[in-house]
């Protein structure tokens, strides 16, 4: 289980006034905030390794690799989806109908270029001006070793989540910085905050978790209904199925027509 540090909020593990000003900082300020020490060092790196593992079978493109269906993989990875701190701040945002939109690991692979400055999914899929309200994605990137800007520390443009457009690239280059942090550190950020991944200098692999997080309403990056372990799904907690939408799952009755 992921180390989390409890208390009368029910696990969340800071204040109320924190909280709020985390979100705060989120909707109004620079668009992101760092969370340390959610995850021991040793359970990252025991993350770090399983996603390496699995990353053995799945395709990689200019030294990136993407591993999907991890919830599916082992315990631990699904806890992550819930850890109290973290969905804390992205039901106080998105409300209490939240969905998962997607959960996936990124491996940036010794000499992995940036991905590109981009806005978060649904927002990339839209055309600008992007709406201000209701926020519609809220991203949780978990380091899974320390990031800084050699090995490919996430680059965020502060407040550019405010000005609800796509991203400027002259403007991108004129304000962005890294957003380094010690392995087992959180880094939950606005969908709409532009950013891309930083150049892997290094030999060494760079591994994060992405969680992301949408609005009811949102069609998912991925559909977690199909190709899935039935039973880590049936036996899951209320909590993660809501998110997984299992109660959308389909119907066992038989389909009729609208008309004979």
């Amino acid at each position: 289980m992921a180390r989390v540090i409890t208390d009368s909020m029910g696990g969340v593990g800071v204040s109320v006034t924190e909280l709020n000003q985390q979100i705060q900082e989120i909707l109004s300020g620079v668009g992101y905030v760092v969370i340390p020490d959610v995850l021991s060092p040793e359970m990252a790196e025991e993350m770090r390794s399983q996603v390496l593992e699995l990353a053995r079978d799945c395709p990689r493109e200019e030294n990136r690799q993407r591993v999907y269906g991890l919830i599916y993989r082992h315990p631990q990875f699904a806890d992550l989806v819930e850890q109290p701190h973290v969905f804390a701040i992205a039901r106080e945002i998105l409300g209490a109908s939240l969905r998962l939109g997607g959960f996936s690991a990124h491996v940036l692979h010794g000499g992995a270029s940036s991905m590109g400055i981009h806005v978060d999914y649904p927002y990339w899929a839209m055309e600008p001006p992007f709406p201000d309200r209701p926020v519609l994605e809220v991203q949780a990137i978990w380091m899974l070793e320390d990031f800084d800007e050699a090995n490919g520390a996430p680059i965020f443009a502060p407040g550019s989540q405010t000005l609800c457009d796509k991203p400027d690239v002259k403007r991108f280059d004129r304000t962005a910085r890294p957003v380094s942090g010690q392995a087992g550190s959180v880094v939950i950020s606005h969908g709409l905050c532009w950013h891309d991944t930083g150049k892997n200098y290094t030999s060494k692999s760079r591994v994060s978790l992405l969680a992301n997080y949408t609005a009811k309403f949102i069609q998912p990056l991925e559909d977690f209904r199909y190709g899935c372990d039935r039973q880590v799904l049936d036996q899951a907690s209320p909590t993660l199925k809501h998110l997984l939408r299992y109660d959308f799952k389909p119907s066992t009755d038989p389909i009729y027509p609208l008309w004979e």
